[in-house]
């Protein structure tokens, strides 16, 4: 029998939209670096931890930086290299990760 997505997972993927979008309006620069910050880390890291089976809290959180940070340096690095380095195009792309990321868990939640 099939089991709905779970709520963590629509959360986190809605999350990467709604902040995307707030990174990339024009509002005041505190707002926009926290939403950067989540866009850019904690988000993808997040999603990306949910895809494992670790289940020891601390590991967890240490991966969901270590995680984040390798994606973003991934990401700037492949986008610096082919001459389409963008601070806007780099948060779009972070938040394409995390939804990816959340329908892979989707799917492995619908599936178990």
């Amino acid at each position: 029998m099939n089991r709905p997505i779970s709520r963590p997972t629509l959360v986190l993927a809605l999350s990467a939209v709604a902040l995307s979008l707030v990174a990339l309006v024009g509002l005041p620069t505190p707002l926009q670096v926290v939403a950067a910050i989540a866009v850019l880390i904690l988000l993808p890291g997040q999603a990306l931890v949910r895809l494992t089976s670790v289940t020891d809290l601390a590991l967890r959180g240490l991966l969901v930086l270590a995680l984040g940070l390798a994606t973003l340096t991934a990401v700037s690095t492949a986008m610096f290299y082919l001459a389409v380095w963008s601070w806007q195009a780099c948060v779009v792309s972070m938040g394409v990760i995390t939804i990816g990321a959340c329908m892979a868990r989707a799917r492995q939640e619908v599936v178990s």
